[in-house]
């Protein structure tokens, strides 16, 4: 029985999220490819495993991801960041996670992330968010359980 988790299913989970919501593109940080027209977001994922017990072997654990907002001004950015938090906190939002069996533990303070580029500074704001996912079983019907012998059965 091997287990995973499609980390596409948050790339395209937030990307559709994001794009709906605010209109803005979301790219994955240090991807290939020149990155878009500011504003535009970067995800990651900072943390893609987090046990939640100490045993290793539970089929949840928690992701930590980041958002960080590209703009041409800083209170643009700052703005953006504000917004993108609020819209990923909200009813609706964890409507489309629950769909997608994703649960927000817990958004973090939005904070300054800057970057030297070649002659200017990007301006950037971002938050992370920590997630808690399910590996996915995949299961070749070995070993199924087709029915269970109580001791009353057995009498």
């Amino acid at each position: 029985m091997a287990t995973s988790y499609d980390y596409s299913i948050l790339y395209k989970t937030f990307s559709r999220l994001i794009k709906s919501r605010l209109n803005l593109v979301m790219i994955e940080l240090y991807g290939n490819g020149k990155p878009p027209e500011p504003p535009f977001v970067a995800f990651d994922i900072v943390a893609p495993k987090i046990p939640t017990n100490y045993l290793e072997d539970d089929r949840t654990f928690e992701a930590v991801v980041s958002f960080t907002i590209y703009a041409k001004t800083k209170l643009q950015a700052l703005n953006y960041c504000n917004q993108l938090r609020a819209v990923l906190g909200d009813l609706a939002s964890r409507d489309i996670y629950e769909d997608n069996d994703i649960v927000m533990v817990e958004r973090m303070q939005v904070q300054p992330r800057y970057v030297e580029e070649s002659n200017n500074y990007a301006f950037m704001f971002g938050f992370d968010m920590r997630l808690r996912l399910w590996e996915t079983y995949e299961d070749n019907g070995e070993g199924m359980i087709e029915h269970v012998k109580y001791k009353e059965d057995t009498k």
